[in-house]
């Protein structure tokens, strides 16, 4: 399955332009409520949704028909593929996260290279196989808001670009040792000619490096139990920064969690995602739900004594509290 990106910057562009004009002709219910528009072009089909900051909301890309922006199905996105959430940014304003649920076909902004999970204030477009998805920030001070896009994820660092702090390289001098992409920015133009500064950071964990041999002060403990077996695994907190996967997908936290799981549970069905201090659960739009107190939930707020959900008709999730 190839990840390199089938459309040009060009078309990219023209489907902005497309969006915008469908999505003009239905504007957003009140000009005071703040945050993004998002939307999803294929060939000349659109789909939006509207995102509202500080509300806990998020939406799911995917192929399936329980997804909050579908795509047509096809080998270029996957079930769930992408997760959208409004986030708070460290100059007290909102921003949007698009993260790639480990995929095997990431998206691009405006070059060649891979990317996984990105944090932007502005307005943002990216390419996934033939698909263009975007998001329009709104609202009050949507239009006075500096463009600054945080990437993560990357392959290696972008060609041709260096971090901001590094120095020309000296003639004659040994070639240094490649530097990690965390911290590396680079600019990138979109439509209009706004340009977004995009700096690597960390993308959603491969969980297998990240599980602690004992529960110690920085670590959380998950235990899944069903009606005939039980696993338990610890995580540093720092992985929830990043988002942790749970459902049958071999991309998923395993370390025996896995086999607890039975096929009422989706493939990518919750992720767990620490937003500041608060860490939620977030239901990927799965196939048999999460519930919560006996209500099915999309989002939930674990509090620091723990809880317990049910995934599906009977799975039981125990985040226990931190001793």
């Amino acid at each position: 399955m190839s990840v390199e990106p089938r459309i040009d910057v060009a078309t990219m562009r023209r489907a902005l332009s497309t969006a915008e004009a469908v999505m003009a002709l239905n504007p957003p219910e009140s000009p005071m409520v703040e945050g993004y528009r998002l939307f999803r072009v294929s060939g000349g089909d659109v789909a939006w949704l509207d995102l509202p900051a500080n509300t806990g909301a998020y939406a799911v890309f995917g192929s399936h028909p329980r997804c909050d922006v579908k795509f047509a199905s096809g080998d270029d996105v996957c079930v769930r593929h992408l997760v959208a959430t409004c986030c708070n940014l460290g100059d007290g304003g909102f921003g949007l996260r698009l993260m790639d649920l480990q995929t095997s076909i990431p998206f691009f902004v405006d070059d060649d290279v891979p990317r996984r999970s990105i944090v932007v204030s502005g307005p943002l477009l990216v390419r996934i196989g033939k698909h263009v998805v975007g998001g329009i920030p709104v609202g009050p001070r949507a239009s006075s808001r500096a463009l600054q896009v945080s990437s993560c994820g990357m392959s290696e660092p972008p060609r041709g670009l260096e971090s901001v702090s590094a120095k020309p390289a000296v003639e004659g001098a040994a070639p240094q040792a490649q530097a990690p992409t965390e911290g590396i920015t680079t600019s990138h133009r979109f439509a209009r000619g706004e340009i977004s500064h995009i700096t690597s950071v960390r993308p959603v964990s491969h969980i297998e490096e990240m599980v602690a041999p004992r529960a110690k002060t920085g670590y959380v403990r998950l235990t899944l139990q069903s009606s005939e077996r039980s696993a338990a695994v610890e995580l540093p907190e720092q992985a929830l920064d990043d988002g942790v996967l749970l459902g049958r997908a071999d991309n998923c936290l395993d370390r025996g969690l896995r086999a607890v799981l039975s096929t009422h549970i989706s493939r990518t069905h919750l992720l767990l995602l620490r937003d500041g201090t608060e860490v939620m659960a977030l239901d990927l739009c799965s196939t048999n739900g999460t519930r919560h107190a006996g209500q099915k939930v999309r989002r939930v707020m674990i509090p620091a004594e723990g809880l317990a959900l049910t995934l599906g008709p009977e799975l039981t999730l125990i985040w226990h509290p931190q001793t």
